[in-house]
C-alpha cells in the first residue's frame, strides 16, 4: 500500500467516525454552574512508548488519582502506591515502558505499572539521558536544594550524581546535553540596593571545560534565550524577537557568538515549540494567534496531522505516539472541554478513550467567533465573540475582560463564556493592547496604559458590538477578574454610559497600592520590575495613578456593583477588595461584597463557585434582564 493510498483510507475512516459521533441538536436545559465548572473527570493522558498503556490523572471525589489503561481494552484502573503516599498526583510522564514519574503533593515519585515505589525523584523529572557504561538507564531530575538543583539518577542502583555548575550567580535556566551535563546555564543577579537585575548566559564545551560568558543583559532588554543544544554541538537553538516583532526560533553559533539563521517564525504571531527531540532539534512548532495551528517539519507527521484535522474539523488536535503503531489524540474546541481518542495506525481505526467533562452537552454549546475591530487610534483589536442561540431581538451583552494584563484569552472551551451564552447573553472578549501572543509592538502599546488606551480598546469594542447589531446598547454589563476586575470597575467610572452593571473578582482597585503592596509579585525583584513596566511606574507620580484609580474615583460609579475576593489571595491581596467596598459604601453606592473563604486568585471550591456565579447571574438578570435562553 502506498503512502498516499494509506492517507486516503485513513482520512475516510476518521471522517466516518467523526460524523457518526456528532449528536443531534435538541433543546437543552440552561448550563448549570455545577456542571459547567466541575473539575474535569480526566486532567491529562499520556501514551506509553510501546503504545500498550495510557497513564491518566483522574478525579476521584475531591482528590486526583493515577489511572492506567491497557490500550487493548481501555479499561481504567486506579493505581495506589504500595509504599508511602501519592497524594493528589497532578502529572504522570513515562520514563520507559514500565516506569512512571508522577508529580504529587510530596514531590515527584517513580512507580511501576503496579504502583510499586521505585525511587524519589525530587521536584521535577527532566527526562532521560544516555545509559551509563554498564548500560543502565539514567534520568535527569531537579532536586530541591541549592546550589546545584540538578542530578543524574541511575535507576537500577538508585544512585544520584549532582550536576555541579561551579559558577557565580543563581542558576535559573539550564540546557543539558544527551549525557545530562549542563552545557548552557543562565544565572540571575540583582543589585543589593535596587531591583536592577541582569541575566548572564554561560557556556562550556564539555563537563570538564571552564565556563565561558556568552552575554549579560538587563531584565528590561529584549534578548535571546537558549532552548536547546543543536545536534552539531556547535550551535544553540534560541528563542528571540530581536530585530523583529514576533517571537521566533534561531540558530546561535557558539563559534562566532552570533545569531545566524531563523529556524522557525511567523510574521504576525508569536510561536512556541511544544515538542523537541533529544538531539536538540524540534519536530513541530505551534502558533500563538487567535486560533493556534501546528506545523510539523516531518512530512509524515504533517500528513497525519492533516488527516486527523480533516476528520476532527474545527478543533485543536494534539497527537502523540508512533506513526507505525498507535497515536493518542487530545482533541479540544470552543464547544468541547476535550476528549482523548486512540488511533490504531495500521488498521486505521479510532476509539474514544474518555471525555474530560462527559456531563457537558457539546452540541448545546455555542461556537466562538474570531473578530477584529478598529480602536480609535486605528489599531486593530482582535476579540472573541460568542452569540447565544436565541434569535430575534437584540440581546443583552457581557463584556468579559481577561486578567494579566500581559496574558490573553484562547480559542478553547471557556465555562464562563458558555454559561453566559446559555443564559442568552452575547459575550465579547476583547484582546486589548498589552495582551500577549500578538507580537512585541502590540504588547508594548499597553505599557503604562492602564485605564487609558487599554480601556479605550475595551470601550471601542463595546461600541463596535452595538454597531454590528449584536448587543442592546441599554443592556450591557462588564465583568473580569484580577486585571479584568480593575478594567470592569474603571469602565464603570470612565464610561458609565456604556454599562448597566459591573462585577469584579480579585480585582486591582488602585495601581499605586498594587505597586507598593504585599503581593507575591512584589516579593521578587523581577516581579517588581515587571509590574513597573506594565503599569508604567517609572517616572509617574501618585497623582497620575489616582486619575485612573477605581478606588479614588468610586464616587463616580453609578451602576450596581458585585465585588468578590478570595481571602487567601496573594497575587491581588484582599485589601484591594475591602478598600473598594468601603469606598463604594461610603459614597452610598449599590454594591454587594463577597469574601470567598479558602480561595486565592481563583475560585476552586464548588460551594464558592455556586455562591459567586449565582450572585453574578442575579445581578445580570436584575440590571440587563434575562437573556432569553433557548
Amino acid at each position: 500500500m502506498t503512502a498516499s493510498v494509506f492517507r486516503t483510507l485513513l482520512h475516510s475512516s476518521l471522517l466516518l467516525l467523526s460524523l457518526a459521533a456528532v449528536p443531534c441538536l435538541a433543546d437543552a436545559p440552561v448550563l448549570g454552574i455545577k456542571e459547567a465548572l466541575r473539575i474535569p473527570a480526566y486532567l491529562s493522558m499520556e501514551l506509553s512508548p510501546d503504545g500498550k498503556h495510557i497513564a491518566a490523572i483522574a478525579r476521584k471525589g475531591e482528590a486526583s488519582k493515577l489511572v492506567l489503561m491497557d490500550t487493548a481494552t481501555l479499561t481504567p484502573r486506579f493505581v495506589e502506591i504500595k509504599r508511602g503516599t501519592m497524594t493528589n498526583p497532578s502529572e504522570a510522564r513515562w520514563v520507559n515502558d514500565t516506569y512512571l514519574a508522577v508529580d504529587t503533593d510530596e514531590g515527584v515519585k517513580m512507580v511501576d505499572l503496579d504502583g510499586r515505589y521505585i525511587l524519589f525523584i525530587g521536584s521535577r523529572y527532566v527526562g532521560n539521558v544516555t545509559p551509563d557504561s554498564a548500560g543502565r538507564a539514567r534520568i535527569l531530575v531537579k532536586r530541591y536544594y541549592e546550589p546545584t538543583y540538578a542530578a543524574r539518577i541511575t535507576i537500577e542502583k538508585d544512585e544520584s550524581e549532582l550536576v555541579n555548575f561551579h559558577m557565580p550567580g543563581k542558576p535559573v535556566w539550564w540546557v543539558f546535553d544527551a549525557n545530562g551535563d549542563a552545557r548552557v546555564v543562565t544565572t540571575i543577579s540583582t543589585a543589593f540596593w535596587s531591583d536592577s537585575t541582569t541575566f548572564t548566559h554561560w557556556y562550556r564545551a564539555s563537563q570538564d571545560k571552564p565556563w565561558e560568558k556568552l552575554v549579560t543583559f538587563n531584565y528590561e532588554d529584549d534578548f535571546w534565550w537558549p532552548e536547546n543544544l543543536a545536534s552539531d554541538q556547535k550551535s544553540l537553538v534560541v528563542q528571540s524577537r530581536q530585530g523583529r516583532d514576533t517571537r521566533a526560533y534561531f540558530r546561535y553559533s557558539l563559534e562566532t557568538r552570533t545569531i545566524t539563521e531563523m529556524l522557525a517564525g511567523h510574521p504576525t504571531q508569536d510561536i512556541y515549540v511544544p515538542d523537541t527531540e533529544q538531539d536538540g532539534s524540534f519536530r513541530l512548532v505551534a502558533t500563538a494567534g487567535m486560533k493556534p495551528s501546528f506545523e510539523w517539519f516531518d512530512p509524515a507527521w504533517a500528513a497525519m496531522q492533516k488527516s486527523v484535522d480533516a476528520a476532527l474539523p474545527d478543533r485543536l488536535n494534539v497527537i502523540e505516539g508512533k506513526l507505525t503503531s498507535k497515536l493518542l489524540i487530545y482533541s479540544v474546541s470552543d464547544t468541547d472541554p476535550g476528549q482523548w481518542l486512540l488511533l490504531d495506525v495500521p488498521s486505521a481505526t479510532m476509539r474514544k478513550v474518555a471525555s474530560a467533562k462527559p456531563e457537558i452537552d457539546v452540541a448545546a454549546m455555542r461556537p466562538v467567533q474570531i473578530v477584529r475591530y478598529a480602536a480609535r487610534d486605528g489599531l486593530s483589536i482582535p476579540a472573541y465573540l460568542t452569540l447565544p442561540a436565541k434569535t430575534g431581538a437584540i440581546k443583552p451583552a457581557v463584556i468579559l475582560i481577561h486578567g494579566g494584563p500581559a496574558a490573553r484569552d484562547s480559542w478553547t472551551y471557556n465555562a464562563e463564556v458558555q454559561m453566559l451564552a446559555a443564559r442568552g447573553y452575547t459575550v465579547l472578549q476583547p484582546q486589548f493592547r498589552g495582551s500577549s501572543g500578538f507580537g512585541k509592538a502590540f504588547m508594548q502599546a499597553g505599557y503604562g496604559q492602564w485605564g487609558l488606551a487599554m480601556q479605550d480598546d475595551i470601550s471601542d469594542g463595546v461600541r463596535w458590538l452595538v454597531e454590528q447589531g449584536h448587543a442592546d446598547p441599554k443592556r450591557i454589563c462588564i465583568y473580569g477578574a484580577s486585571y479584568g476586575g480593575y478594567a470592569a470597575m474603571w469602565g464603570l467610572v470612565k464610561t458609565p454610559e456604556l454599562y448597566r452593571c459591573g462585577a469584579s473578582f480579585a480585582g486591582v482597585s488602585d495601581i499605586a497600592y498594587m505597586l507598593k503592596g504585599d503581593s507575591d509579585v512584589n516579593a521578587r525583584a523581577t516581579g517588581r520590575l515587571q509590574m513597573n513596566i506594565l503599569m508604567g511606574g517609572a517616572g509617574r507620580d501618585k497623582q497620575a495613578f489616582d486619575q485612573v484609580s477605581p478606588l479614588k474615583n468610586a464616587a463616580r460609579i453609578t451602576a450596581p456593583v458585585l465585588l468578590a475576593h478570595g481571602e487567601w489571595d496573594r497575587r491581588v491581596p484582599i485589601a484591594h477588595g475591602r478598600k473598594m467596598y468601603k469606598a463604594l459604601k461610603d459614597a452610598n453606592k449599590e454594591v454587594e461584597w463577597m469574601i470567598l473563604e479558602k480561595e486565592g486568585n481563583g475560585i476552586y471550591h464548588e460551594d464558592n463557585r455556586e455562591k459567586f456565579y449565582g450572585a453574578l447571574f442575579k445581578l445580570l438578570e436584575r440590571t440587563i434582564g434575562p437573556g432569553a435562553p433557548p
